[in-house]
Order: structure tokens, then C-alpha cells, then sequence
């Protein structure tokens, strides 16, 4: 029988946060720094794009907080998590270390937010 080790992240984003970093001067570095080119691609295909950063911002800091609650050393950087639409819409996760890791976004209102489940 095999024991089932469930890790969970949670975060939540104010949107006007990321559409103000977006509209400033720092709006470019910020997006090479946190995201990755196939992300920035898949952005402009989206109508809202600081409901869309701030919700993959959200996904990326639920995982890194998964992540560190099993091993404390785990310090993946924001753009080695890659979080991507299939083609139905579902966000699915790629990350360096290749781990099953489940993703919900959800926005309403001025707040993004991302759950996810890493099967340990």
C-alpha cells in the first residue's frame, strides 16, 4: 500500500498590484524576471493581461510554497515553474524537477487567486 503524501499552496494577488507594475517602467523587467517566454507569448492570445499575470504571479507563489513545506532547500526560481493553458483552457504546470503538481486559478473582482496540490 502506498502512502500518499499531499502537499497545498494557496496565494492570493490583488490584480490593480500587477497592472500597476505592468503600466510602470519596471512592467518589462518584472515579466522576464517572474515568467517565462512561452507564458508572455500565451498572454497576448488573453483579453485582461494583469488578470492574467497576476493570476499565474498567485499560481507560481502557491507552488514555491508547496514545495518548501516538504523540502526547505526547494528554491525554485518563478520562471523554472512554467504555467500554461492546454487547449481546453485548464492551466496545467511544468516545472524543472518534472513533479505532479495540480492547479486552480480563480479571479473575481480585483483579486486572483491559486490553489495547488503537489502528489508527494
Amino acid at each position: 500500500m502506498r502512502l500518499t503524501m499531499l502537499k497545498l499552496g494557496v496565494d492570493i494577488v490583488a490584480i490593480n498590484r500587477i497592472e500597476s507594475i505592468l503600466s510602470s517602467d519596471k512592467g518589462i523587467r518584472f515579466l522576464n524576471k517572474i515568467f517565462s517566454q512561452k507564458e508572455i507569448a500565451e498572454s497576448k492570445e488573453k483579453g485582461d493581461k494583469s488578470q492574467y499575470f497576476s493570476g499565474r504571479f498567485a499560481a507560481k507563489e502557491a507552488i514555491k510554497k508547496a514545495l518548501s513545506s516538504y523540502d526547505e532547500s526547494a528554491n525554485q526560481s518563478f520562471k523554472s515553474i512554467e504555467i500554461l493553458n492546454s487547449k481546453s483552457g485548464k492551466p496545467y504546470v511544468l516545472t524543472e524537477s518534472d513533479q505532479d503538481i495540480n492547479i486552480s486559478i480563480s479571479h473575481d473582482g480585483n483579486y486572483a487567486v491559486a490553489f495547488c496540490v503537489i502528489d508527494k
